[in-house]
């Protein structure tokens, strides 16, 4: 050989030793990738010569070192019992050569015991097929076995309780519909045995189909079907997608409507029956109740003449009965009427953007006189807001709690009429100090014929229908009326309606526009007199302001404490209780703040002195009765 070919030779066998040697660390990098991703797994892995003996051991989180059970046997490092177990399987491995899986306890006889998955291969000789070895893998699944027998006890436990309930049960395989369950209820009611798509046989496949596609359970749907003895029935269905032995399924449950379908049927049927005989019998009323009315007038104009004829005072006397009797009977008849019409809905409703400022001047002129006449005090608190609404019944529901207001309240009693405006409605109130109703009289006050302090029926107190027209035209507007009362103190009543935008007149935009300032505007208004804290609270509202109403100075520091937002502008009555005025008031709230807050005293006292001090603090002194206007203007131009 030539030095020459001796030279390539050796170099192929260096290349050769290069690749083998590259194979090898392949093979080290590949087994140790493997050892790694072992390391992560719980699974327990070995290799046994013919003789059980271990070759080679990875034991994941079991405890077991390899270098400590190499040629030994599960005997030797196990317990008897569980050795001999898995012995049984891995020698028939060996004889038969076919792999087995056991699941098995570690051990035996004991609940409590945990698990392992165990499988067992034969290693086999490559040419000649003979088995030399076992592969063995163990991962412990008792987690998984307890989780599998809590569901199998929950499902029985679900089966027994299905069995026993009287609602109709069914769980049907969620492709073809067909029954995989259903309890005795369900047979009584539906006859299942034998039955196919249940869904499609009770005619509500379609729908429930369509609501699963929408990724939602389907809720007391409603359905009817013929049964076979050809009944109509009803029942809703409530249905969700589960697993029942391992398949996708659905469960329903069934509740039976038709009892209470008929019972339903039969109701509507008296409702109907009823609601014709209250129409016509409120139509016969307001028929008859107006044909009555032509006599009564007749026989009002026959007194007048009569009493033209009759001078013994006897007489005279028996004729004044006759004739409040009569008024009386008038009353009652008009009364009657208006129940009925609204009763026999022949009122009609005609929304409009209704001023609520002309509504109460109406109002105002109607009844002032008559409150002073019997000694009571009747303030309007008025606005320019609009709201939308019937102009006739919105008046007519004001004027029954007015009338009943003044009906009710002694003299010197008090009484006032507003409005509060929140979130596009504007709320009115009545409120007044009289007699009061007590909590059993709210419950039936607004029946016809339901009086309060009228147990002998004198008439001239009224005829117990004002309340009850007043509930029947606030069904007619769309409102419900609200009712606060405490005998002896008085009550208040109240219902709201929404407002309107509409055009104002130049003159109101310009009082708008001095005012905008105010809008949001936080107003601290010290006042002792109850009616007058209303009457301006609901004022500063109806301006778009905050007020924050205080009848004594500990009261008005109150509305300063930490975490509240600061007032913008103080309005103080000069005079208050307890020998205190507004004029401390402005002075302790702003020491407390440690701001010189804008603040306006107003005040009945024209005395030089109250001037001179009131100049000294740098205050604004309006003097009453005072005008709004004024108060506003006043305002706006202090905080400008």
């Amino acid at each position: 050989m030539s030095p020459s070919d001796q030279s390539d030779k050796i170099a192929a066998l260096e290349e050769e030793v290069r690749q083998l040697k590259a194979e090898v660390e392949k093979a080290k990098l590949s087994e140790k990738r493997f050892l790694d991703a072992l390391r992560l797994s719980p699974m327990a892995l070995c290799h046994h010569d013919t003789k059980l003996r271990y070759t080679w051991l990875y034991n994941g989180h079991m405890g077991f070192v390899q270098d400590e059970v190499i040629g030994k046997t599960d005997w030797d490092i196990l317990g008897q019992d569980l050795a001999d177990r898995m012995g049984v399987i891995k020698r028939r491995v060996l004889e038969t050569g076919i792999g087995e899986r056991v699941e098995m306890p570690t051990v035996s006889g004991d609940e409590d015991s945990e698990y392992f998955d165990l499988v067992v291969e034969p290693m086999k000789e490559a040419e000649s097929g003979e088995v030399i070895g076992l592969a063995c893998s163990g991962i412990d699944v008792t987690d998984d076995r307890r989780r599998r027998e809590a569901y199998k006890a929950s499902e029985e436990n679900l089966r027994f309780i299905f069995n026993a309930s009287p609602i109709p049960i069914v769980v049907t395989h969620l492709v073809d519909g067909n029954p995989l369950f259903y309890n005795k209820a369900a047979d009584n009611a539906f006859k299942l045995q034998d039955r196919k798509n249940i869904f499609e046989w009770l005619g509500i496949e379609q729908e429930v189909n369509a609501t699963f596609a929408r990724g939602e359970a389907v809720n007391e749907h409603k359905f009817a079907f013929v049964s076979d003895a050809d009944e109509q029935q009803y029942f809703t269905i409530s249905c969700t997608k589960i697993f029942y032995d391992g398949e996708a399924a659905v469960l329903s449950t069934y509740h039976d409507l038709t009892q209470e379908a008929r019972y339903q049927q039969h109701l509507e049927e008296a409702k109907e029956k009823a609601e014709l005989a209250s129409v016509a019998k409120s139509q016969f009323l307001a028929s008859a109740s107006h044909d009555l009315r032509q006599p009564l007038h007749a026989m009002g104009l026959l007194l007048s003449v009569l009493e033209q004829y009759i001078v013994d005072p006897a007489g005279v006397k028996v004729l004044d009965r006759i004739t409040n009797s009569l008024e009386t009977m008038n009353e009652l008849f008009a009364g009657i009427l208006d129940i009925s019409k609204l009763d026999a809905n022949v009122v009609p409703v005609n929304l409009e953007a209704v001023s609520v400022r002309h509504c109460f001047d109406m109002l105002e002129q109607e009844f002032v006189p008559v409150a002073e006449e019997k000694g009571l005090q009747l303030t309007f608190v008025k606005t320019s807001c609009h709201v939308q609404t019937d102009a006739v019944q919105f008046e007519r529901l004001l004027r029954n709690f007015i009338g009943n207001a003044i009906r009710y309240t002694p003299k010197d009693g008090r009484i006032l009429v507003g409005t509060k405006r929140h979130q596009g409605q504007l709320t009115f109130y009545v409120h007044d100090t009289g007699i009061g109703i007590s909590p059993q009289d709210q419950k039936v006050i607004f029946q016809e014929f339901r009086q309060v302090g009228n147990p002998e029926r004198d008439r001239r107190k009224g005829l117990g229908l004002g309340l009850a027209i007043c509930d029947r035209i606030s069904d007619l507007l769309g409102t419900k009326i609200g009712l606060s009362s405490q005998e002896e103190k008085g009550s208040s009543f109240w219902f709201s309606l929404p407002t309107v935008e509409v055009e104002t007149r130049k003159e109101e935009a310009a009082v708008q526009g001095d005012g905008s300032i105010l809008e949001g505007c936080r107003v601290l208004f010290v006042e002792d007199e109850v009616d007058v804290q209303i009457a301006t609270e609901y004022m500063f509202e109806a301006w778009g302001c905050v007020p924050l109403v205080a009848g004594s100075v500990s009261e008005a520091l109150a509305h300063c404490d930490a975490g509240k937002e600061r007032p913008d502008v103080i309005v103080a009555d000069y005079r208050l209780r307890e020998n205190e005025t507004g004029l401390d008031a402005i002075m302790e709230v702003r020491k407390k703040l440690a701001l010189n807050i804008p603040a306006v005293v107003l005040s009945g006292d024209t005395a030089p002195d109250l001037i001179r001090t009131m100049e000294r603090h740098g205050l604004v002194l309006l003097n009453k009765p005072l005008m709004p206007k004024e108060l506003r203007e006043c305002m706006s131009e202090m905080l400008s």
